[in-house]
């Protein structure tokens, strides 16, 4: 019997799978956070106002909500890994394009297309993660998800740098994205594409693997969590500058305390899916969410809630994302087409509740950003008990010995 059929050689083998998916999603990391830093560059090249240019972020939301919904569906159709290597080339196809358009409408339409590619690439990524773990698959979506951060965190750091080097040009900071991006196509070259296996077995139980209503109920949960995530991230500089609680330079730091702290909290989940159950570690995440949200309110404009309040929602949301893909793995029979329902809802959340503070912003002023925050963190905590009790009903899903090993 070779290594890899021991179960020591089929660790190793899928440690070469999480090897691949990690990098490529540092890499995803690193283009989505680029185009923040990137944007007053992107408006002198193309000639354009700010607010003009601010539509290549609708671009890249469209485009990644079409790439993740439909890339979630060919994924049942198509095996996974040339799926992600064409996404990964028509990434780094855009990358390239990027510095050397000139117009607006241009522009609008590569990042459309690079939208495409990483929606794709992050659909493809977490369900295949999911095929491959299985059940065990806990601390290795967050550890997935951490490489997102982790690469999130770095690309403001490598575009400075690099904008150094080259003297303030466009080309080069986009370029080295480009080619950074290229080491991921090597894994999905070289690895056989995951096989849904479970898709196969019959069930007299599987009733419950198409719950209806429990899919509804997850969609729900990501748009609303991601909602939060965004709209805290995107608005807590405008609602600490507006209420000059302090300076517009700490208002800064809060906010990258939030998403240090958010990196942190993927890091540390690692271990503790290893010992909590998905749906306990959830609750504790709302919970502490919701806590860290009253804080804030309670003392408006006390630095130190402010600073404490900021960092612990991070902590408290980072794992969400990763352990809702887990609870969903053990309550449903993860398809490609269901996953990508999942990334449509987190898409929708991410473009329509920030659009949603920004209208309670003009019309009831900042403080109220907070409020609506926790009136949605208090409306996801209601539907993840939903999602908990209506899964604990129908029960895990059956596994089969084989699919444990």
């Amino acid at each position: 019997m070779g290594l890899m059929n021991t179960s020591q050689g089929k660790t190793i083998a899928k440690s070469y799978y999480f090897a691949a998916y990690g990098t490529a999603f540092i890499v995803l990391g690193l283009a989505s956070a680029a185009l923040g830093p990137m944007l007053p560059y992107l408006a002198r090249q193309v000639n354009v106002s700010l607010s003009q240019v601010s539509f290549v972020f609708t671009a890249v939301s469209l485009g990644y909500l079409l790439g993740s919904a439909g890339g979630g569906y060919l994924l049942d159709r198509f095996k996974g890994h040339p799926m992600m290597l064409v996404s990964v080339l028509v990434s780094i196809i855009a990358l390239f394009f990027i510095p050397l358009t000139s117009q607006l409408s241009l522009l609008l339409v590569i990042l459309f297309v690079l939208g495409i590619g990483q929606g794709v690439l992050d659909v493809g990524g977490n369900t295949n993660l999911l095929w491959v773990y299985q059940s065990r698959v806990g601390p290795y979506m967050n550890a997935l998800h951490f490489c997102f951060g982790a690469g999130a965190f770095l690309s403001p750091i490598i575009l400075h740098y690099v904008m150094r080097w080259s003297g303030g040009q466009l080309t080069w900071p986009y370029w080295s994205l480009a080619f950074l991006t290229i080491p991921t196509i090597f894994g999905f070259v070289l690895l056989p594409s995951p096989k849904n296996q479970e898709i196969e077995e019959t069930e007299k139980n599987s009733a419950h693997i198409t719950n209806s209503g429990l899919i509804i109920g997850m969609i729900m949960l990501f748009f609303v969590y991601v909602g939060i995530e965004n709209g805290f991230g995107g608005w807590i500089f405008t609602y600490v500058s507006e209420t000059e609680i302090t300076t517009e330079t700490a208002a800064s730091f809060i906010n990258s305390i939030f998403w240090g702290a958010y990196t942190l909290g993927r890091l540390l989940a690692v271990p503790l899916t290893r010992k909590i159950k998905a749906a306990h570690l959830l609750l504790g995440n709302f919970f502490l969410a919701i806590i860290f949200l009253i804080l804030i309110i309670i003392f408006p404009s006390n630095n130190l809630a402010l600073w404490v309040g900021s960092a612990g929602l991070g902590l408290a949301l980072s794992s969400v994302f990763p352990t809702l893909l887990v609870l969903g793995e053990s309550r449903l029979r993860i398809t490609g087409r269901i996953t990508g329902l999942f990334f449509l809802g987190s898409s929708l959340g991410s473009m329509l509740i920030p659009m949603l503070l920004g209208q309670v912003f003009e019309r009831f002023g900042s403080f109220h950003i907070i409020t609506t925050l926790l009136i949605l963190t208090f409306f996801g905590f209601g539907i993840l008990i939903f999602v908990i009790f209506t899964s604990n009903n129908t029960k895990e899903k059956h596994r089969s010995q084989r699919n444990l090993r």
